[in-house]
């Protein structure tokens, strides 16, 4: 593998990096990444009032 193969391969990746980055900070897709990023606590939510139900059906 020669010189010229190392270096197109170190420009695609940093091509491929800097695609991506650029993705990840898109204004269109802050509202995506956010509810992703929310949906972790609202599942949490969701299981604490199974057990509160759950719970509270135990001491009845």
């Amino acid at each position: 593998m020669g010189a010229g193969f190392q270096a197109i391969h170190t420009a695609l990746v940093f091509g491929v990096i800097i695609i991506v980055i650029v993705w990840a900070f898109w204004p269109k897709n802050k509202g995506k990444f956010e509810q992703d990023a929310n949906s972790i606590f609202e599942e949490d939510k969701d299981k604490n009032v199974k057990r509160s139900q759950q719970e509270s059906d135990n001491n009845e």
